[in-house]
């Protein structure tokens, strides 16, 4: 396949499966492993193109009308890296953390790996920090550095 034909594919998976979940069955490969580029306590996963679509559906739940926009592309090889910009509003329970209806702005890179026209593997990461602060969950990251500033403080001045 050529580099132009799998940024095509990667473009489907963000401007044609999520509003048409049921197109997953050709751009995903039976078996995907994903891998995650932070901590997280399963970062290695494989997934298929049935539990693609059912993600589809809780992420159009939880996040009610999201939009997902490549910002850019770029491709070698197998490999295609996009970096992703996402707006949302938490309509839906989210990893434990009730609706906010909080608007969001999230950001993220993908890179894909293709094999015979389909996705194959897929190593992911985005600003999970900053999505956990716009919800109010963690406070803001200078929120954070005064109360570091402060905890060393007070243990310079005991």
């Amino acid at each position: 396949m050529s580099i132009e034909e799998n940024k095509a594919i990667v473009r489907r998976y963000f401007e044609d499966a999520p509003y048409n979940p049921a197109s997953c069955d050709e751009i995903f490969a039976p078996t995907v492993r994903w891998h995650a580029l932070y901590h997280t306590s399963n970062p290695d996963f494989d997934s298929t193109p049935e539990i693609e679509r059912a993600a589809y559906e809780r992420h159009k739940k939880v996040w009610g009308g999201w939009i997902e926009t490549v910002g850019q592309m770029i491709a070698e090889g197998d490999r295609v890296m996009a970096h992703w910009v996402g707006h949302g509003r938490q309509q839906g329970e989210y990893f434990g953390v009730p609706a906010t209806n909080k608007a969001i702005t999230l950001s993220g890179i993908y890179i894909f790996r293709i094999e015979n026209s389909r996705i194959v593997e897929v190593w992911n990461l985005w600003d999970q920090i900053g999505e956990l602060q716009q919800l109010g969950v963690l406070p803001g990251t200078k929120e954070l550095i005064m109360k570091y500033r402060e905890t060393i403080e007070s243990k310079r001045d005991a």
